[in-house]
């Protein structure tokens, strides 16, 4: 009796995948059950093989013409494709995709070598913008390493680790590098201290956008 029951049960169970895996087209209309209990009618989608899937999809409430279209990528969109009106997060428009709250940006006013950037325990400093001017001709040099002034394991982040391997400016030159998101440069080590090595007295002004992780 025993053996009966088990052979019955698989017999069962092998009938029940078979009818899973044939899928039919879906009933028209396809209705659903809202939350008072009202059955309201769901337009019906049968994927390429005219089985029925479970229709999601993105409206403003307005019906099947508001819906947003989707289409394979190598389709080109239609003037009268419903689409969807989004805006870029917050949270993504920081340095090197930091948030905008984690980002930060920092004036530059110096006429000597200037640490700008403190490190921080086990993270990269990524620089997604840079701005400087100066007033005579002078050599800067953005750099990494420790120390007030990264003179200890000193490195080049933009050219060498000295004033004179920096950037060479003319009297009111300057340079512009970067527009705040994506990053331009970023420290080797972590932890490492960002500073601005020159060669003259003259003043240097700006500002550098920055972020640590």
């Amino acid at each position: 009796m025993k053996a009966i029951l088990w052979i019955s049960a698989a017999a069962i169970a092998v009938a029940m995948i078979g009818a899973s895996a044939a899928q039919a087209a879906c009933p028209n209309p396809f209705t659903v059950k809202d939350a008072s209990g009202t059955t309201q009618n769901v337009a019906e989608i049968n994927d390429v093989s005219n089985n029925c899937v479970f229709p999601n999809a993105i409206t403003d409430g307005g019906g099947a013409a508001n819906r947003a279209a989707v289409k394979a990528a190598s389709t080109s969109p239609a003037a009268t494709d419903p689409a969807l009106v989004v805006s870029v997060s917050p949270n993504s428009l920081g340095c090197a995709g930091a948030s905008v709250a984690n980002t930060t940006s920092t004036p530059v006013s110096i006429t000597a070598s200037t640490q700008i950037i403190t490190g921080t325990s086990s993270k990269q400093t990524y620089l997604c913008s840079i701005n400087l001017v100066v007033s005579a001709a002078d050599n800067v040099a953005l750099v990494e390493g420790t120390g007030s002034t990264c003179g200890t394991s000193t490195a080049g982040m933009a050219g060498g680790p000295t004033a004179a391997t920096g950037w060479n400016l003319a009297a009111n030159g300057g340079l512009t590098i970067g527009a705040g998101n994506g990053p331009v440069t970023r420290t080797a080590t972590a932890a490492d201290n960002v500073c601005l090595l020159v060669s003259s007295g003259a003043q240097v002004s700006g500002s550098v956008i920055w972020a640590q992780f």
